[in-house]
């Protein structure tokens, strides 16, 4: 519910007081004499006197949460900051993508790569262990997704290592069942990514949605273990496939901002691409399993 009117001009006036109390006085010498405040404005009656500090509290404390939700709008609606932050993580989610289309090209068609990647699992087993360790190193630690340049170069061992996991699983396969599911990712990513702008769909704001798809792919993944057929299987396949688009739509909208619910701070142009990337990845994966089924 919303605080009276009354209450909020005096925390208006209770945030100019606590400014000018901040600020140097004035000597007799300084170009500017004092500016005379007017007196608080008296205290209800009617209120018990005990109840006071807590309410002031409450006040002072919802003040602040608006503060910086108004702060946080405010540099993330301007537009060169919005546009600038757009450009920079769509340049890095580019460059990854065609690194990651380079390593699967060189593991799919290069029969010596092939040949080595497959006689050496030990080079899948390092490049997963190092791809979880900078993973939950660039989501957990703030200092090294947000400090330049390390959140590049962690970005980049993430983006290496994950290419080269993607390219062995390729190797496995048929070399034109690897090329479809590129050219249908392609086109599936170019049309959600244009459908999370234009819709006025806000699905940003369904994070408790997305909660539960998220839960619900550990639990395919679990399972996975022992079920591994049932898994596999077209039906859960194309679901998982479903919940991917999703994926991908409800990040893109939060990169574009605008009126949507959840944006993400123009600092996290690492973290957003990061997103994005794994958006992909995830999606390519499903559309691999896909294919498999119809060999």
């Amino acid at each position: 519910m919303d605080p009276p009117k009354e209450n909020t001009r005096i925390l208006d006036k209770a945030v100019l007081y606590a400014l000018f109390n901040f600020l140097p006085v004035p000597r007799s010498n300084d170009r500017y004499p004092p500016i005379p405040l007017p007196a608080p404005p008296p205290r209800n009656e009617s209120q018990p006197e005990d109840s006071a500090p807590e309410a002031g509290a409450h006040l002072i404390e919802t003040g602040t949460i608006i503060h910086v939700l108004v702060v946080k709008s405010i540099i993330f609606e301007n537009q060169t900051i919005r546009k600038g932050f757009v450009r920079k993580v769509f340049g890095i989610l580019l460059a990854q993508l065609l690194f990651t289309c380079a390593v699967i090209t060189a593991f799919v068609y290069h029969e010596p790569t092939k040949q080595f990647v497959q006689s050496n699992s030990v080079v899948v087993f390092v490049a997963m262990i190092v791809n979880i360790v900078v993973l939950v190193m660039i989501v957990c630690v703030e200092s090294v997704r947000r400090k330049h340049p390390v959140n590049l170069i962690f970005l980049a061992i993430f983006t290496f290592t994950m290419s080269v996991l993607l390219g062995t699983a390729s190797s496995v396969m048929d070399s034109d069942i690897v090329l479809l599911a590129v050219g249908i990712t392609a086109v599936l990513v170019i049309a959600l990514s244009v459908y999370a702008v234009q819709t006025k769909y806000d699905y940003s704001a369904k994070g408790g949605v997305m909660i539960t798809f998220v839960m619900l792919l550990i639990v395919l993944a679990v399972c996975r273990i022992s079920m591994p057929e049932f898994i596999d299987s077209l039906p859960i396949a194309g679901l998982c496939a479903v919940i991917a688009c999703l994926f991908l739509i409800y990040d893109m909208q939060s990169i574009i901002g605008g009126n949507h619910a959840e944006q993400l701070d123009p600092e996290e142009y690492v973290f957003a691409a990061l997103t994005l990337y794994l958006d992909v990845v995830r999606i390519f994966i499903y559309i691999l399993r896909i294919l498999r089924k119809f060999e």
